[in-house]
């Protein structure tokens, strides 16, 4: 057989030697021939000794001409369809790909008496595609989109399929989205004028709030568009209010398909597991209903709210995944409030119901049918919205900027504020500037300058004077360094490690003097 050539992209050809004239040979008669002769329509890939990476990239041209097949992270997943124009994306398991690479491929080997015999998929090639870390022909996939996105270059792409620029797949009917560019301001106050009627029944505690609840219909549509983009935290003083109605509504903005409806992790473990497992099958919305407690910063939750990808380990398996974070996170609950690193990353939407009993209030309109009824014509209005800011030269508010985020506030922040809407980001900004962590760190710090001023203790120094003075030991036993009613010196000192040169009122806690043992001391800013 001729040396085959790895970059040749043609697997009749290379698998199948040619007569001169170009067609193939025809074998020597034998037996079983019938049972063998490969289907016309397929590409017949011949397994021998020394190919498998020659099979290995044969293989996968076919899965990537389909235009169903992509990788994600390390993974290898699959684009299927669902009712009603929807689509879902599904991690490929080793039982599928075996199936398909039959039903589509020709599979030959050599037998005893030199023929070509047909054969199944062999398991080396199957492990090889979805285990093996070079990828010649499959695209990586970052996302879906249910309506037209924001490329790199920020042109808004309004055609369906793969866009190889952005690794995103489009899912929609371009017809339903034209003229959407160079709107004007009297178009955007249209749009905003739709897309408050649809918020008009909830009782929102303030103006920002309700802002807050256009921003994240904003954020719904554009998620794709974005590498990192906060949480959204809807939260009421009691049940019944439409913390979990409102969800809905700003859900449909991001896709037609119901959202994945899931329970807040109960741990760190438990985070990475739930977060690779939802954001491998690509979905429009995540929501974390009818959550009991506060947003707990879990390492897997804080890095999918601020970074493009995370990688964690796979539910079931020692293995760990990379996925994209491109979709949009909710919660619903009352009372509650992101904690600690979240507080910069969750924008929180207050209901506030004038009812004593609003559970058994009724809603006169239906904006969830609304959205399910003319969802092309709500995302449209959105899309107009930031059109118009663009063609206005995105004159960007004075407001105070928050970090990470500077992608989502000018697409959903800025736009909001040049139509002469409250900040949506005000609650963010509110939880970050009043964070009882950094109040409860400042009263340490301001009771342990006044004892010690800038000399180095120990943290058993620092014990023996909370038995003396009430007021240090008030200050600790609102910190997590207690263990019932006495301080526990490990805590402590893994506290005071933690916070070491942290601000908070003008002090913060330096590394002591003393050579001997641990030290450490408070510094004026």
């Amino acid at each position: 057989m001729k040396e085959p050539n790895p970059n040749e992209n043609d697997i009749e050809q290379r698998s199948s030697p040619s007569t001169d004239d170009g067609t193939p040979p025809t074998p020597p008669p034998g037996p079983n021939l019938a049972d063998t002769d490969p289907e016309p329509d397929k590409p017949t890939i011949r397994v021998a000794p020394g190919e498998l990476h020659l099979n290995r990239a044969d293989a996968e041209k076919v899965l990537a001409d389909t235009g169903a097949y992509f990788t994600s992270g390390s993974g290898l997943v699959r684009i299927i369809k669902k009712g009603g124009g929807g689509v879902a994306v599904e991690l490929v398991n080793e039982q599928t790909l075996r199936t398909f690479l039959s039903a589509s491929i020709n599979w030959e080997r050599k037998g005893r008496d030199n023929l070509w015999l047909r054969c199944d998929p062999p398991q080396s090639i199957v492990k090889a595609l979805l285990f093996g870390q070079d990828r010649d022909h499959l695209k990586p996939l970052n996302g879906i989109a249910r309506q037209p996105y924001f490329g790199d270059d920020g042109a808004l792409i309004a055609r369906p399929g793969y866009d190889p620029g952005t690794g995103v797949y489009g899912v929609f009917d371009p017809s339903d989205y034209r003229g959407l560019e160079n709107a004007s301001r009297e178009d955007a106050e249209h749009a905003i004028s739709y897309l408050n009627h649809l918020l008009d029944e909830f009782e929102f505690e303030t103006d920002a709030d309700r802002s807050a609840a256009l921003s994240a219909i904003i954020t719904a549509v554009v998620r794709p568009s974005l590498s990192v983009a906060p949480a959204f935290n809807i939260t009421a003083t009691t049940s019944g209010s439409g913390k979990s109605y409102l969800a809905d509504v700003i859900t449909l903005f991001a896709g037609p398909d119901e959202p994945y409806r899931v329970s807040y992790p109960s741990g760190a473990d438990e985070a990475g597991k739930l977060i690779v497992t939802v954001l491998n099958e690509k979905p429009a919305a995540v929501v974390f209903d009818d959550m009991q407690t506060n947003w707990k910063p879990f390492g897997a939750i804080n890095r999918m709210l601020t970074s493009p990808t995370t990688t964690e380990r796979m539910l079931g398996t020692n293995r760990s995944a990379t996925v994209p974070t491109r979709a949009l996170f909710l919660g619903t609950g009352n009372n509650i409030e992101p904690e600690r690193d979240l507080r910069r990353r969750v924008v929180t939407i207050r209901l506030a119901p004038r009812h004593e009993t609003p559970a058994l209030r009724s809603f006169h309109g239906d904006p969830v049918a609304d959205m399910r009824n003319h969802r092309a014509m709500a995302v449209a209005c959105v899309l107009t919205v930031i059109s118009a800011f663009r063609a206005a030269g995105e004159p960007m508010a004075a407001v105070r900027p928050i970090g990470t985020y500077d992608e989502w506030s000018r697409l959903c922040r800025q736009p909001l504020i040049w139509m002469g809407l409250a900040d949506p980001a005000q609650s963010l900004i509110d939880q970050v500037s009043h964070d009882p962590d950094r109040q409860a760190l400042a009263a340490l710090l301001d009771v342990w300058f006044d004892l010690f001023g800038s000399k180095s203790v120990t943290v058993r120094q620092i014990i023996a004077k909370a038995e003396e003075k009430p007021l240090l030991m008030e200050a600790l036993e609102d910190l997590p360094v207690m263990d019932g009613r006495h301080i526990n010196r490990g805590k402590l000192g893994w506290f005071i490690s933690k916070n070491r040169g942290r601000r908070a009122d003008q002090l913060r806690i330096e590394a002591g003097d003393s050579s001997e043992r641990r030290s450490w001391k408070i510094v004026a800013v």
